[in-house]
């Protein structure tokens, strides 16, 4: 979690503070999604995929109370000092990103700092629409695979490459009528060196942040033209994602409104498509 460790760091840094106001976590997903109240009163709010089995997941998570209305960076220093998991990951990624929601709410703070930035609404996000980053020549490496984005990429680019965590029997396809050949391949996760090591364009799911695999896929893909990074749990001040490799940034950020919150989680998590949901483009400028 050295990229969680070193972003709070800047976020710091950067004078922004508050209090860790609340946290709603969903077992379908899973989703963490924590909030945090500035010392102006307004709330942020970060999302963090947990990427785990459901029984991975502390049935007693009664300790988080203990952490509300306390400073998040001091919450953020309890939480690394208990047993490393992938949720206690998602907890600390989320709150990152919470704190990071006045910069990437609508960019305006990340554009005075030299960032690129285009905020998009569904469906016409830039995940939707590969054509801005794939070319017909290229090959495309996917870390984790995308039932939207991973077939709209397979409509342009030459070739797509999957890797993927989960048992790839869940990913088994049974057409009897079937009239040609997918250009879509997929791969257990431990061939991640031999597919991201080809590819022009690689997409890598935010889960990696809270995974601990993200150094190393940026390493395998050095040789990529673009690679980027997705999604929710990405949804963090993007400086040191930059600094280690990644050349676009393609968050998912939330409302913040009382009125989102309840939908999330009166649904159990499920967030795609709902109003006010926003996706970022972010590049470096230059």
């Amino acid at each position: 979690m050295g990229i969680i460790k070193d972003t709070i760091k800047e976020i710091e840094n950067l004078g922004i503070n508050a209090t860790l106001s609340n946290v709603v976590i969903t077992r379908i997903g899973p989703w963490t999604l924590s909030y945090v109240r500035y010392d102006d009163g307004e709330l942020g709010c970060g999302c963090a995929n947990n990427e785990a089995e459901r029984e991975e997941i502390p049935e007693d998570v009664s300790f988080i109370e203990d952490l509300l209305n306390l400073n998040a960076y001091d919450v953020i220093d309890k939480l690394g000092s208990l047993e490393n998991s992938v949720f206690i990951n998602s907890l600390r990624a989320s709150i990152a990103s919470a704190l990071s929601y006045r910069l990437m709410n609508d960019g305006n703070e990340l554009k005075k700092e030299g960032y690129d930035v285009e905020a998009f609404s569904a469906p016409n996000t830039p995940l939707l629409n590969p054509s801005k980053f794939v070319k017909t020549s290229d090959k495309v490496a996917m870390v984790g695979f995308h039932m939207m984005t991973t077939p709209l990429c397979a409509e342009v680019a030459k070739e797509v490459h999957v890797t993927e965590l989960m048992d790839l029997k869940q990913l088994l396809l049974i057409d009897f009528n079937a009239d040609d050949e997918s250009n879509i391949k997929i791969f257990p996760a431990d061939k991640s060196k031999e597919v991201l090591s080809g590819a022009d364009v690689v997409y890598i799911t935010g889960e990696t942040v809270v995974n601990g695999t993200l150094n190393d896929l940026l390493e395998f893909s050095k040789n990529a033209r673009t690679r980027i990074i997705y999604g929710p749990t990405s949804a963090f001040y993007p400086k040191v994602l930059f600094e280690r490799g990644v050349d676009v940034s393609l968050p998912i950020i939330f409302p913040n409104t009382p009125d989102f919150r309840r939908r999330f989680a009166l649904s159990r998590g499920y967030w795609y498509s709902m109003r006010d949901v926003k996706q970022m483009l972010i590049k470096r400028r230059g």
